[in-house]
């Protein structure tokens, strides 16, 4: 005759089975959530590199065409077109009377 396993010790593994597997899903839930944040940052950093290239390739669009090119050379190094003549006001002051003189803030580029 076979010996009988008793009902309290098949209920004990079953519950030890089921808990065990509750267990194991709570903490894929929780790695799944982890994953989902994770896809979730990483698309909003995507879409953020995809603007910053977009930006960057109209700056490169417009700093490559022949007027940005002809502006630089005439504000960075002075470069004057054939048959122009450049004047140089040295002391601005005297052009205009005490107190006319329009406010003017010169920003510099540093682009190169």
């Amino acid at each position: 005759m076979r010996p009988r396993i008793k009902l309290i010790y098949v209920l004990a593994i079953a519950f030890v089975i089921a808990a065990g597997g509750i267990m194991a899903l709570n903490r894929m839930d929780g790695d799944i959530a982890v994953l989902e944040d994770t896809a979730r940052e990483t698309r909003l950093r995507q879409l953020a590199v995809d603007t910053e290239k977009s930006e960057m390739q109209k700056e490169l669009a417009v700093k490559d065409s022949d007027s940005y090119i002809r502006e630089k050379a005439r504000s960075m190094y002075g470069y004057l077109m054939q048959g122009e003549i450049l004047f140089v006001v040295e002391n601005p002051e005297a052009l205009y009377e005490e107190g006319e003189m329009p406010q003017v803030t010169v920003t510099e580029d540093n682009e190169g």
